[in-house]
């Protein structure tokens, strides 16, 4: 019994020593909650969060497509008379421009031919001014009665015979100055000159022997096929009053090989009239002005490939908002919205597709309300935040939309198909 006893007072000090330790550090938990603890504890328990304006604006709408880029002109140089090749004057590979010499054939035997007709022409000369003086004299005689009919007659016959060798004549010497002047063989136009396929010394026919090719670098087409879906959303745009009325209003940009945009847009000048039904597509093409740097490196090189981006139209009062205020669950896409009394309200939005790093939302917000960028997963619907301004190693939302505090306006490129089979994005270069 002592011993049990002594056990009983034993625990019974035990827990008396408990209570006394609660009741030391609820005191003590007291005395920090007093009114400079009170503010402590809110601020740990209201997470601070980065928040971005709805925007609402007018957007393109445009067309992802891929492009060959072809020549505008690829001209065979095919010699317009026979001959030797006496000289070349370009090396090959390099720009010519247009009527820089080329080759030259053997001129020596229209040479020859030319100072023939000439000798021609004044032998006939010669010979019709003798008819005519001829000619004059029978038709005075045979007025006078002193000379034959038929002398008379024959005389003017002569004269017109030489008349029209005189005229061939001429003809002659006109053809074959032409014919001299094509021995030497310049360039219809400007371009980059291909390989010579004729080599000094070598006999070319006229009309059949092609010398070499030259390639017009500017301007420049790039050649992509439409399919029947997207150009049915551009019809659709067109009918609406929110697409492109003519060929030329259709704008187009292309990206270099290293991707990068290149800098000068151009526009449709062509398309098809009928579908391809190997492809399910029309052919459309776009004409570029090309840039030539030195009068020897082209950016925009016949048989490359390029990315080719299409404005169809624009998309008025579109709302967007920064793709990071966008969170993806299996429950669905939605956003965190702060309202009023900087509430937390979890709200299930539509997209429909990107612009400019941003999301185009279809259903869900509304223009000028704020949702959270940063921050997203320290918040919970119904919670009380505060609004905090952007750390300065974040980058600022592009175009449309804004962070508080920072106004930015900045542009990017970037565009995802929509719901009608065409893109929304910018297609600025």
């Amino acid at each position: 019994m002592r011993k049990y006893g002594t056990m009983q007072k034993r625990i019974a000090g035990g827990f008396s020593g408990a209570r006394l330790g609660l009741t030391l550090a609820s005191a003590l938990l007291l005395a920090a909650c007093g009114p400079s603890g009170d503010k402590t504890a809110v601020q740990l328990a209201t997470p601070a969060v980065v928040v971005a304006t709805v925007a609402q604006q007018e957007i393109p709408v445009t067309m992802e497509l891929s492009a060959t880029i072809k020549a505008v002109k690829q001209v065979d140089i095919i010699p317009r008379v026979s001959g030797y090749i006496l000289e070349r004057y370009f090396r090959e590979g390099d720009f010519v421009h247009q009527d820089d010499p080329l080759y030259l054939i053997d001129p020596k035997p229209y040479q020859t031919r030319l100072e023939a007709a000439r000798a021609k022409l004044e032998q006939d000369q010669a010979s019709l001014k003798r008819w005519t003086a001829e000619a004059a004299r029978y038709t005075r005689l045979a007025k006078q009665g002193a000379g034959s009919v038929e002398d008379k007659e024959k005389a003017i016959a002569h004269k017109a015979e030489y008349q029209a060798a005189i005229a061939r004549d001429r003809a002659d010497i006109e053809e074959t100055e032409l014919k001299l002047g094509y021995t030497r063989i310049t360039a219809p136009l400007t371009g980059r000159i291909q390989l010579t396929r004729i080599n000094v010394g070598q006999l070319v026919q006229e009309q059949k022997d092609v010398l070499t090719t030259i390639v017009q670098m500017d301007p420049i087409h790039a050649v992509t096929n439409v399919s029947r879906t997207e150009s049915y959303a551009a019809q659709l745009l067109r009918r609406g009053g929110l697409g492109m009325q003519t060929l030329e209003e259709y704008r187009a940009t292309i990206k270099l090989p290293d991707g990068s945009p290149y800098p000068k847009p151009g526009h449709l000048d062509y398309l098809s009239a009928e579908v391809d039904p190997e492809t399910d597509a029309y052919e459309a093409r776009a004409l570029f002005p090309n840039r030539v740097v030195e009068g020897r490196d082209a950016d925009l090189i016949p048989g490359q490939y390029a990315p080719l981006t299409l404005t169809i139209g624009r998309r008025p009062d579109t709302l967007l908002i920064p793709q990071r205020a966008l969170v993806e669950s299996q429950a669905g896409t939605h956003v965190y919205v702060v309202g009023d009394g900087n509430r937390v309200d979890h709200r299930k939005v539509a997209v429909g597709g990107a612009y400019r790093q941003q999301w185009i939302i279809e259903k869900g917000l509304k223009k000028g309300e704020k949702v959270i960028v940063e921050g997203v997963q320290k918040v919970k619907d119904g919670m009380t935040v505060k609004i905090a301004p952007r750390a300065a190693n974040t980058a600022p939302a592009r175009n449309g939309s804004v962070d508080e505090n920072t106004r930015t306006n900045e542009g990017g490129a970037e565009s995802t198909t929509d719901k009608q089979g065409a893109s929304t994005g910018d297609a600025a270069g």
